[in-house]
């Protein structure tokens, strides 16, 4: 059995740091591992340098339990192999920012975001082969995926899970209210 890593919370805190994931993948060099990834997302830089992680090391399986929205859909991109649970879903959309300053500091916060969204945008393209326009327009409308979804959009390699999925047990635990589309 290969090597698992849970994945679970914000990322870019506790143990889904760069720093941390990367210990775990430099211990397993050259080996296939396993992340289980149950994240609404979180720092988006820290989700682009975990996935530049998973690409150098190249055998990552990434299996989505619960959510891998925002920074966690993007560092997921970059495993060789992406696998969502029936009950799971994927959301990608432009990185945010909180910001303060003069309105001159603003614009340069927008400017900085809108490069963001474009190297983000470019990352979702390669993984999934979609042109990056059309990846641009589901961020900018926040798109939220089921696994079929991701599946048929490629944002996925394979749906698993039983057909007959308890209804009673959360799939994720936090509040979905913070996002503008959730599902």
């Amino acid at each position: 059995m290969n090597p698992i890593l849970h994945i679970h919370g914000p990322i870019g805190e506790g143990d889904n740091t760069p720093p941390m994931i990367g210990a775990f993948l430099t211990e397993n060099a050259g080996a296939p591992v396993t992340l289980m990834v149950n994240s609404f997302g979180g720092i988006a830089s820290d989700g682009a340098a975990i996935l530049a992680l998973i690409e150098a090391h190249g055998q990552v399986r990434a299996e989505v339990i619960g959510v891998a929205a925002s920074a966690a859909s993007l560092m997921i991109m970059g495993a060789a192999q992406i696998a969502i649970h029936m009950a799971a879903h994927l959301m990608i959309h432009e990185p945010s920012n909180l910001a303060w300053g003069t309105a001159e500091d603003l614009r340069r916060e927008a400017e900085t975001l809108d490069k963001l969204s474009e190297t983000y945008a470019a990352a979702y393209s390669r993984a999934t082969g979609h042109p990056v326009e059309r990846i641009r327009a589901w961020m900018a409308a926040e798109t939220w995926m089921t696994a079929d979804e991701a599946l048929a959009l490629d944002f996925a390699d394979e749906v698993f899970g039983d057909e007959a999925v308890s209804q009673s047990e959360p799939v994720a635990a936090f509040d979905y209210s913070r996002f503008r589309k959730p599902p």
